[in-house]
């Protein structure tokens, strides 16, 4: 399966186990430039293992990865962020005794390509997109559940991504802390950014994306308009709570 021009990431025919456990069996799918997609399914899917394949942190058994018609298999996260993919985990992880912007001009040192003044201008920029400017020197252990949510996401946006990789950025956020979420996200998939959100909470996803789809043991198995995909039988008794 040979990846189209307008696609910016794609998986293709990807397999992981871990041990006699398919984790990803034959997984297929391809992200656009601008293109907002969800990723559903109940626990034990394969969601979070399809992000970390993406992202470089997890190998294939086999199948590979292609970023911008390169085959992208063989390197790693570090690697794979440097060329613009970047990701956030589902539980945040913020570098512990440093403020808000050392760990966001981290990622814009390690992760990007930048140095000095466009170091700290890219940080500035993006600490305002995501609402940080007013934490900037707080220390990152203190924040509350959305500011680190929040940082995540500055840090992954730090590097400038074509590609972003979202791991249930929502999970435990109010109602008005998610609509929040929805519009700073959405405001990025207008930038021209391909998101690949996986997030339990369809009703968050639905308001942003425009391509749903649904996982369950390891396979994908719908994918298309979102209100299309939440009305199939198969989504409904995998993951909706339908039929017996």
């Amino acid at each position: 399966m040979e990846a189209r021009t307008d696609v910016v990431l794609a998986a293709v025919d990807v397999r992981k186990r871990f041990g006699a456990l398919a984790v990803l069996d034959g997984v297929n799918l391809d992200l656009r430039p601008g293109e907002a997609v969800g990723v559903v399914g109940p626990n034990g899917a394969g969601k979070t293992t399809l992000l970390s394949v993406l992202a470089g942190s997890l190998a294939p058994d086999t199948g590979s990865i292609v970023f911008k018609s390169r085959d992208v298999t063989s390197r790693g996260a570090a690697d794979r962020c440097k060329l613009g993919i970047a990701r956030t985990h589902q539980v945040p992880r913020p570098f512990a005794g440093m403020t808000v912007f050392e760990n966001v001009l981290v990622g814009a040192t390690a992760g990007g390509r930048h140095r000095g003044r466009e170091a700290y201008d890219l940080c500035l920029e993006v600490l305002d997109r995501t609402e940080l400017t007013q934490l900037a020197n707080r220390r990152a252990e203190g924040l509350g559940l959305m500011q680190r949510k929040r940082l995540e996401l500055a840090r992954a946006l730090s590097v400038e991504p074509a590609v972003l990789l979202l791991d249930e950025i929502g999970g435990g956020l109010t109602d008005a802390e998610s609509a929040a979420l929805v519009e700073t996200v959405a405001g990025l998939r207008d930038r021209g950014i391909a998101v690949l959100w996986i997030e339990h909470i369809v009703h968050v996803l639905m308001q942003v994306v425009g391509r749903l789809v649904c996982m369950d043991a390891g396979k994908i198995i719908a994918d298309g308009r979102p209100e299309e995909v939440v009305s199939q039988a198969a989504v409904i008794d995998a993951y909706l709570g339908g039929g017996p």
